[in-house]
């Protein structure tokens, strides 16, 4: 499995988290807003946990720029060097 496909897994746990449930149909084209409903605390829930997951930090061009699945996967490839791993729950 490579970085992009583990990466989308662990996120789709973290959503799951949030959400509730899992959502279904999430790739990395899928708007985080419009398709799967996340409000703006929701997104800062999403946000912390990823911050605390891969121990990076988003700065505010960073975080208004975050609409797909697909931008949180690369602020995390260009923010690790290393192959990124989920904390422990």
């Amino acid at each position: 499995m490579n970085d992009r496909n583990r990466l989308l897994k662990e996120l789709m746990g973290i959503l799951e988290d949030e959400l509730g449930t899992a959502p279904e149909g999430v790739s990395e084209e899928t708007f985080l807003r419009e398709s799967l409903g996340l409000d703006s605390v929701d997104m800062i829930t999403v946000i912390s946990r990823v911050e605390q997951s891969y121990k990076i930090r988003l700065n505010h061009e960073e975080l208004t720029q975050m609409n797909k699945v697909s931008d949180i996967i690369n602020v995390i490839l260009n923010k690790t060097e290393v192959t990124p791993m989920r904390a422990a729950a």
